[in-house]
């Protein structure tokens, strides 16, 4: 779907060298420079530098090299789609899944989805570094999965995916065994004064926030702001003798912190996070999930 020179350009880009980028691509190095002899006309700009010591872009070698990426991700998404939604490919229906999406309740889900259907093939899809993943939240989903478990985080995720609640997950105060509070049974409020919390930011969930505007009335409290959750959060927040607020479903994260219960109610939805658009075999799933949970 897109013009193949852009692959003999981006190879050459990034090994500075078009008998290395023709070796890389099975073409003979004459062959790869006509391809990029023939972009640089079809563009009307010179693309690279050349040098006996190899090739370095040109300011708009630079440009075309970015959006050059973009375009061949875009292509292979809009064609994995395609294949997904015509019923074309034979993956099944696919889960994504990562330390943080781990797959708590639907196995009990498919199980009865087979037993309907027993042609279904599940396929769990491991989710890319968690965090590119977090920081472009759902980019894969709909194209290298269908759908997840997880949080709904409601800012960050409203219109870019539908979402089916398997309930409300309390939010809980996880610490080392070395923290001053460990010993206590429940945390409140009054507990956290002069102690750092780490907190997801404001703007990403409407039910961190409601926690975070409840903290905000206790100064005394430090909220030091995350961007996401990944494992190193939970790193820092042992080796940095801090607390951090986090659903309870995750106290399996990491094995030596401490998980108690916050005093109040302050949840957060959890459920299956899945694309805006399904294959049938996956709208038949969540047809027999919401059946379930009924």
């Amino acid at each position: 779907m897109y013009n193949k020179q852009l692959d003999a350009f981006i190879h050459a880009a990034e090994l500075k060298s078009f008998s290395k980028a023709a070796n890389l691509l099975y073409i003979t190095p004459t062959s790869l420079i006509q391809q990029i002899n023939l972009l640089e006309h079809h563009v009307g700009v010179q693309l690279f530098v050349r040098s006996p010591r190899g090739v370095t872009l040109t300011k708009a070698g630079e440009s075309l090299y970015q959006d050059a990426k973009n375009i061949i991700r875009l292509s292979n998404n809009a064609i994995e789609r395609a294949q997904m939604l015509g019923g074309n490919n034979d993956s099944g229906i696919r889960i994504g899944t990562s330390l943080l999406t781990k797959c708590r309740y639907l196995p009990d889900f498919w199980a009865r989805m087979i037993e309907v259907y027993p042609d279904t093939e599940i396929k769990l899809v491991s989710q890319k570094n968690p965090e590119q993943a977090n920081r472009q939240p759902l980019s894969d989903l709909g194209v290298a999965y269908e759908m997840q478990e997880g949080l709904y985080l409601s800012e960050f995720y409203r219109g870019k995916c539908n979402f089916l609640e398997f309930r409300q997950v309390p939010l809980c105060a996880a610490m080392s065994s070395d923290h001053p509070l460990h010993h206590l049974k429940s945390i409140s409020f009054a507990n956290l004064n002069g102690y750092t919390v780490l907190l997801l930011r404001r703007g990403i969930s409407e039910s961190f926030d409601f926690l975070r505007n409840a903290l905000e009335q206790y100064p005394e409290i430090e909220i030091q702001d995350i961007d996401f959750y990944d494992i190193n959060v939970f790193i820092s927040c042992e080796m940095n003798n801090q607390i951090l607020l986090a659903p309870e479903i995750w106290k399996d994260i990491h094995p030596t912190l401490l998980v108690h219960p916050l005093e109040g109610n302050f949840t957060v939805p959890y459920g299956l996070i899945y694309a805006l658009e399904l294959s049938n075999q996956a709208l038949k799933f969540v047809a027999i999930i919401r059946e379930l949970l009924m």
